[in-house]
């Protein structure tokens, strides 16, 4: 029988004592509990798994495979950001949690499933929140494109499994995590349970799975994610899920038979819409070969995919004699930061900005002095950042020392360190709205 983890119980690691504070499910491989680290001080998700056992041979693999992911998660700024922090993993040794493994994640508070969302908006018009949609559509496809450039494939990506929490420092924005990864697989070498025929293959969820990881023949890679996120893409951008009134789902997948991918509506500043509902139905072809990267559906939902953005005529020449003025940042509304895609600060006034206000940016918001530099206007209504003096990091612009006023422009990067040595921490991106 698997060993049920129980309320107020306390279970040791090798660097943490973990108290139970409530049971909340028991999947198909573990039980799960909120509960609070002693060392860390901080609110905890813990699962105890009661398969793998011990005396599975390719128990001790697992052990190595959830470091391996760990690791590729913890050393990608970019992962750090949309996946959930993996804490400890451990070996129990005494009472209960005796020779049985844990895990131990990052707590998400203050949000909630994507499939609550998804339920939201089908309760509504059809293209209710169509910005907020799109939002969701873009930011999901940012942050599998981030876990596919470190060859990780997901295998059970669904609605459930994408959290969305709101960006306190800018209305309307979310930060989203990716949950539910500690049976994920690399692309570039085999899981360790592959071949056992008592795990039933790879963790996968009906009504989401690709044609050739729900008939288990292949073993599951990007492109199987890429399927579900098209999938999912409908679900937000197309009025539900393509396959709904399908019969046999398996077969109908396999067999390309579903209702065509259509936007309700076009979606802002992107110039060709067809180029959106091609890739996205490209996604969902039963052929792998033929569906795009993640990287590819990003840049069509952002509009900087092939076709869909539309072009601006070059300038003209200036005139023979003359010297073209500099170019001016655009005079608009807000500036945004933005870290891993996500909007960490939105500014429509002047601004000193410090630590406080780019912690939702990560850990290396420590490297912040308060404040570090000002975002402000400059006399002809043009967004700026100028330094701040006394901070403890050089803030470093495009990287180069910010040592006076400098326009601000779309894509540049904000970062504090030490330019001369190279190192930046935090990197910001500028987005002039």
């Amino acid at each position: 029988m698997p060993i049920k983890l129980s309320g107020n119980e306390r279970i040791k690691s090798a660097s943490d004592t973990y108290t139970v504070d409530a049971v909340l499910n028991q999947g198909a491989f573990a039980h799960a509990a909120k509960a609070k680290s002693t060392a860390r001080g901080r609110v905890v998700f813990l699962k105890r798994y009661f398969a793998p056992t011990p005396t599975i041979p390719w128990y001790r693999g697992f052990v190595e495979h959830q470091q391996e992911l760990k690791k590729r998660i913890s050393t990608s700024p970019a992962l750090r950001q949309y996946c959930y922090e993996f804490i400890d993993f451990f070996e129990g040794t005494e009472g209960r949690a005796k020779r049985t493994f844990h895990q131990v994640f990052e707590f998400i508070e203050n949000g909630k499933p994507l499939k609550g969302f998804i339920e939201e908006f089908n309760s509504e018009a059809p293209g209710s929140r169509w910005e907020q949609r799109v939002t969701f559509a873009r930011v999901m496809m940012m942050g599998i494109a981030a876990l596919h450039a470190r060859q990780i494939v997901h295998t059970d990506l669904k609605p459930d499994n994408l959290f969305l929490t709101p960006n306190p420092h800018s209305a309307g924005a979310f930060h989203l995590k990716i949950i539910d990864l500690d049976w994920a697989i690399f692309s570039d070498r085999r899981a360790p349970w592959h071949g056992d025929p008592s795990t039933g293959g790879y963790v996968g969820t009906p009504l989401y799975f690709s044609p050739e990881h729900g008939g288990k023949a292949t073993i599951p890679n990007e492109k199987s994610d890429i399927f579900t996120c098209g999938l999912m893409l409908a679900e937000l951008l197309a009025g539900g899920h393509p396959f709904a009134k399908s019969v046999d789902y398996g077969a109908d997948i396999k067999s390309g038979r579903f209702e065509r991918f259509r936007l309700v509506q076009p979606i802002p500043k992107v110039g060709s819409p067809a180029f959106v509902e091609e890739m996205v139905n490209r996604a969902l072809d039963p052929d792998a070969d033929r569906r795009p990267t993640a990287v590819q559906l990003r840049d069509a939902l952002l509009g900087q995919g092939e076709a869909g953005q539309t072009k601006s005529p070059p300038p003209p020449p200036p005139k023979k004699a003359e010297v073209p003025p500099p170019p001016k940042s655009p005079s608009l509304s807000r500036v945004e930061l933005l870290s891993g895609g996500n909007v960490v600060l939105a500014m429509q006034i002047d601004t000193a900005v410090g630590r406080p206000m780019l912690k939702a940016a990560g850990d290396d918001a420590r490297f912040v002095s308060d404040p570090q530099f000002r975002i402000h206007r400059d006399a002809e209504k043009s967004w700026c950042i100028s330094p701040v003096g006394g901070t403890h990091n050089e803030t470093i612009v495009n990287g180069k020392p910010l040592t006076s006023l400098v326009r601000l422009s779309n894509g540049m990067r904000i970062s504090v360190g030490n330019a001369a040595k190279g190192i930046e921490k935090l990197p910001l991106t500028v987005r002039l709205v």
